[in-house]
């Protein structure tokens, strides 16, 4: 400690020069006319000459100040506002013939009398950094350009449903800035609903750190979205959060729907097609055997339809067949499935209904068309031949069912057509 004490007292200047040297910065100092009174070790390796050839040049002897011009501006503001300064400087420096980014604190110099003297000044270079800095900077533009620009919604959250980020759809989806949905939770700026159907596949993927694939619906204005996400778990700094991509599949959604419908249904009545009746029967073929409940089925066949298309035509024809189909739904329930299966026939399938109940449908359908003018103006009036059965347990699939109504049918039209025929 003494020897210390001593060398501090005996060397002082020394003592500061060895320190200024050490520290990893460039250290300086000029007086009022920029000339340099002192440069550290590292001022010499930069410039390429001793400390005696600094002392006393200005900075127009090492850089190049018309490139360098912040130097003579940052001195100036110090002389003039008397305090200290901290700055960027881009100087070129003459010895290196390169140029190089210093990030510079200039402080002023007082005598005892608080009058300035001068100016020192402490630097670091800091070109990489900057260069990394801007390069970051570029990427994270040419980044969010992209995200911005993807057909999909882009976010991020934390394990506690904070968004870490979103894409401007997402902001636009929101209807708020994207500076006001980062660092709120979801269930702050979403309906409480939307907020929950998210949140369930969200922890699902932060929790089981696994990709998970969903399909989500969201109201906006009043419209149904739906929307396919894919949900990525990340791990940052030790936190766990994710990442997620929803694509806008709405209108795939409505042209699957769309297709489903065309699929299942008949183009002219717009009620249910053969193929789908016949699904929907098996379906309830398969209930009854397992509930031993009661089934009924029937179809029925317009009388002495093609004298209609021969007399009036077939788009006449075709309109007959759309209002006798609107009469039908009329008097069936929810439940009941109603399809046109040929051209000018047609099948009911009524669940939990027995024979008796069946047939009081039917006489009551028949009786309707009966005594209903079809076809507005031209009041074309006609009558209809249903065949009628019930599942029974004896009945082995759906086939024996549909082959027994058949027979009935016939039945009802060899009995003279505009009757219901029954077959147990």
């Amino acid at each position: 400690m003494e020897n210390i004490q001593n060398t501090v007292t005996s060397e002082p200047m020394s003592l500061m020069s060895n320190i200024c040297d050490n520290l990893g910065a460039y250290i300086f100092a000029k007086d009022m006319q920029g000339k340099y009174i002192y440069a550290n070790d590292k001022v010499e390796a930069l410039f390429g000459c001793s400390k005696d050839d600094i002392v006393g040049k200005d900075d127009s002897t090492f850089f190049d100040l018309s490139i360098s011009q912040q130097i003579v501006e940052n001195d100036r503001k110090v002389f003039s506002g008397k305090q200290q300064i901290v700055s960027e400087e881009t100087n070129f420096v003459r010895h290196t013939s390169e140029q190089r980014v210093y990030r510079i604190i200039k402080t002023p110099l007082f005598d005892r009398d608080k009058n300035i003297i001068g100016l020192v000044g402490i630097a670091h270079d800091i070109t990489e950094e900057k260069r990394l800095r801007e390069q970051v900077e570029e990427q994270k533009q040419l980044l969010s350009v992209i995200l911005d620009n993807v057909e999909a919604y882009v976010y991020m959250k934390d394990e506690d449903r904070r968004f870490l980020y979103v894409n401007s759809k997402v902001a636009n989806l929101f209807g708020l800035d994207s500076d006001q949905i980062i660092g709120q939770k979801e269930q702050d700026i979403l309906p409480i609903d939307t907020a929950e159907h998210f949140y369930a596949s969200d922890s699902k993927a932060i929790t089981e750190q696994q990709v998970q694939r969903v399909e989500e619906v969201m109201v906006d204005n009043g419209e149904i979205q739906h929307y396919l996400s894919v949900k990525v778990p990340v791990t940052m700094a030790g936190k766990r959060s994710l990442i997620g991509f929803s694509t806008d599949v709405t209108e795939i959604f409505k042209l699957k729907e769309e297709f489903k419908r065309l699929a299942n249904t008949d183009d002219l009545t717009g009620i249910y097609n053969r193929r789908y009746f016949l699904k929907e029967a098996e379906k309830a073929f398969s209930i009854f055997k397992r509930q031993n409940t009661s089934f009924s089925l029937l179809t029925f066949d317009v009388d002495f339809f093609k004298n209609i298309n021969d007399q009036f035509g077939h788009p006449i024809g075709d309109e007959v067949l759309q209002n006798l189909t609107s009469i039908a739904q009329r008097l069936l329930r929810k439940e009941d499935t109603f399809a046109r299966i040929g051209g000018e026939e047609f099948a009911i399938l009524l669940p939990y209904t027995d024979i008796n109940a069946g047939d009081y449908v039917a006489e009551r359908l028949r009786n309707t068309i009966a005594s209903s003018s079809l076809c507005g103006a031209k009041k074309i009036q006609l009558t209809v031949s249903i065949g009628l059965t019930g599942f029974n347990r004896e009945d082995s699939s759906f086939d024996d069912v549909f082959s027994r109504v058949d027979r009935a049918l016939y039945q009802a039209k060899e009995c003279g057509r505009n009757c219901v025929i029954s077959l147990n």
